[in-house]
């Protein structure tokens, strides 16, 4: 088994090598009218695959540009127009039309056109170079993602893997126990982000496809794989064999883990029913991921601990067990399972005041796809984009189009009509005729807010009403598109899909659930707390990162909406380690209650096994997802934060604190199932009912 994971990987690596092709860096959204609007502009009014940005320079604050800042402009101009890649320069100091230059006097731009769509690295070297060495003490110089890129710090996941590693030589005291997980899921990994890599041979990918792949993947393969080597190593410490031990512990916590996959699998591929290209890509590459590490979680783990046979333990555990020993449970968790079943109502009520505080702000939340402005104050991208709005308007940075199509040929005066309506919409700067052929007419807008403001959007929403039209000569129909239109729409589109999203996660959830425990209420119990953990993880996101609460201490930089996919990733990842966490404590619960144990005892003797391996788990996606927060860049920083945030809500308030008063309060009720279902819905047995039989009949 080993040896064919080993041929696995190096089949996927090598295919990966010789066959994968790019990503696609654009996400387009089909059946959005503002793209289909912004292709019909490009093609009717002589839109190209240019691509275009700024170069932007200013005077000190307080001053005006001079002649000899113009000198300078002129020489960066001549050089910008020489650099590999750009068509054309344009010196706004030289052609007064342009526009370039602010009513203050002291910013300007100059206006660069490229080859192609995007620069490529040499371009954005060249363009990069040139910026630098223009910036002075008295002429600020700085370019627009349209030439650079956007670009962050690049985050290294070493620190992370080496956290975990050290919380598994705690958990289990040996490298070689602590080893076998992370081995595991770095091989499942490996294997299963290659092969999507090499996927690309025959299918285009967007750059984000992969994204949630590689988060969960590492997540979901340690979890599953230490779950199986903590319930083999419990097994060992209570005296069994080790030839007897694997097959009960593949048995019990594998089983457990093979519906927790699927689980997490069918939520993921259930992204397709959006008809949303780039997040369907999303989905089935992370539903890929987490297949592929649940397979390896029981094939290659099982191998490995056979190999390892009791060595898995540590020497003094050994000595132990030789001498006749047994260990018991560990005493903080059966000293907090008994306090929380003591006051079962004050752990669940305090449990929901806390996560319903937290929860709070996602009432506030907005999205969006981030633009110049949100970048790092460091950035080049950052500085031109709050340039221009100091001198030119916050507006210049995220304009729109309004494209008229009119029942007959448009005339001047229709097309002056449209300006002077649009022009005295509340919250627009200025308009500017951009174009007028046929029956069409191309109108310019530039808003009084930046792209990212809350204005904009509402801005955008009362230029497609309907009583803007029909108060125009020609009752023309509007539409409204351009880059800052287009990224409205797609993150509102992202918003419209999250209850669907959310629904069916939930129900996916609770049938599987509903075959796994036998109950009706603990999987309802599941579905409604992973919720509660959702909401507490994006409640607490929004303060931070959109509202800049303690935003210092997280290098917020600006405080700006959530990024339009952080929903759906935090909503992927978190269900899946939810998900873990419900089945490693509640598995046991249920196990210990058909062995003939009190429903109160199952709860406390299913917890104080599983609280540890829980605990565990935990810490190791905390740190690996905080080592993110601290080195990710403008767009990983504030998922892993949501994700860190939700790990914490989710194993420690919701799953070890209300999770067992829930379950003490209800009692045997928890485990109750009408027979006509019970009929119907086939025995998993996750609890090895049928592994046990031997010892019972003993």
């Amino acid at each position: 088994m080993i040896v064919a994971w080993v041929v696995l990987l190096a089949a996927a690596v090598g295919s990966m090598t010789a066959f994968a092709k790019p990503l696609d860096a654009h996400i387009t959204v089909k059946g959005l009218q503002s793209i289909t609007t912004l292709d019909e502009v490009q093609k009717t009014f002589g839109g190209d695959d240019h691509g275009s940005g700024r170069v932007v320079f200013a005077a000190p604050k307080g001053e005006k540009l001079t002649d000899a800042d113009a000198a300078a402009v002129a020489t960066l101009t001549s050089k910008l127009a020489e650099v590999h890649g750009v068509a054309s320069a344009t010196d706004p100091f030289a052609d007064k039309t342009a526009g370039g230059l602010s009513p203050a006097g002291r910013v300007g731009y100059i206006s660069v056109t490229l080859d192609a769509g995007s620069p490529s690295s040499s371009t954005e070297s060249g363009i990069r170079s040139l910026v630098s060495h223009a910036n002075t003490a008295q002429l600020q110089v700085a370019a627009t993602s349209g030439l650079v890129g956007q670009t962050g710090a690049t985050s290294s996941q070493l620190p992370g893997i080496i956290l975990a590693l050290i919380v598994l030589l705690v958990t289990f005291g040996t490298i070689l126990a602590a080893g076998m997980p992370l081995l595991s899921a770095l091989i499942g990994l490996g294997t299963g982000v290659t092969a999507i890599y090499a996927a690309t041979s025959f299918v285009s990918l967007t750059s984000v496809a992969p994204t949630l792949a590689l988060l969960l993947g590492l997540a979901v393969g340690i979890d599953y794989s230490l779950f199986i080597v903590s319930r083999h190593r419990r097994q060992l410490l209570e005296g069994m064999d080790p030839k007897e031990s694997l097959p009960l512990a593949v048995g019990t916590a594998g089983t457990a883990v093979f519906f927790a996959a699927m689980t997490v699998v069918i939520a993921l591929a259930g992204l397709a029913v959006e008809n949303l290209g780039f997040l369907t890509q999303m989905g089935l590459a992370a539903a890929f991921a987490v297949f592929v590490a649940m397979l390896v979680s029981l094939t290659l783990t099982p191998a490995f601990l056979s190999l390892a046979g009791s060595r898995i333990l540590t020497a003094r555990a050994r000595r132990r067990l030789a001498a006749g020993e047994m260990k018991g449970p560990g005493r903080l968790s059966a000293g907090w399972v008994r306090v929380v079943q003591r006051r079962p109502v004050l752990f669940l009520v305090a449990s929901l005041v806390v996560v319903g505080v937290l929860a709070a702000p996602i009432a506030g939340l907005r999205l969006g796809l981030g633009n110049d402005g949100t970048q790092p104050g460091s950035t080049t991208e950052r500085q031109a984009s709050d340039l221009l709005a100091d001198g030119f308007g916050a507006g210049i940075n995220g304009p729109l189009e309004i494209l008229a199509t009119y029942p007959s040929a448009a005339t001047q005066a229709e097309a002056a009509a449209l300006a002077d309506k649009v022009g005295h919409t509340t919250g627009v700067a200025e308009t500017q005729l951009a174009g007028l052929t046929g029956d069409r007419v191309l109108l310019a807008v530039v808003p009084k807010s930046g792209p990212s403001d809350e204005a904009t959007v509402t801005l955008v929403h009362s230029l497609r009403e309907a009583s803007i039209a029909r108060s125009l000569p020609g009752s023309p129909k509007l539409d409204v598109t351009g880059d800052t239109a287009v990224d409205i729409d797609i993150s509102n589109r992202l918003a419209d899909a999250l209850p669907l999203y959310l629904g069916l996660i939930a129900a996916f959830a609770f049938l599987l659930m509903v075959a796994v425990f036998r109950s009706l209420l603990v999987p309802l119990k599941a579905a409604v707390t992973f919720l509660l953990s959702l909401g507490a993880s994006l409640g607490v996101t929004v303060a931070v990162f959109q509202w800049g609460w303690l935003g210092g201490l997280f290098g917020v930089d600006p405080p700006a909406p959530l990024l339009a996919f952080l929903p759906t990733i935090v909503i992927g990842v978190l269900f899946g380690l939810s998900m873990d966490y419900e089945m490693f404590l509640v598995t046991g619960m249920r196990e210990h209650f058909v062995h003939h144990e009190t429903a109160r005892g199952a709860v406390s003797t299913g917890f104080q096994q599983g609280a540890k391996v829980v605990a565990a788990a935990a810490l190791i996606m905390i740190g690996v997802f905080g080592n993110g927060v601290v080195e990710g860049d403008s767009t990983i920083r504030p998922i892993a934060f949501a994700l860190a945030v939700g790990i914490v809500i989710d194993a420690f308030v919701v799953r070890m604190t209300l999770v067992p008063a829930v379950l003490t309060l209800f009692g045997r009720a928890a485990w109750w199932l009408p027979a006509w279902l019970d009929r119907i819905v086939p025995n998993v047995d996750v609890e090895g009912a049928s592994l046990h039989r031997p010892l019972r009949r003993g």
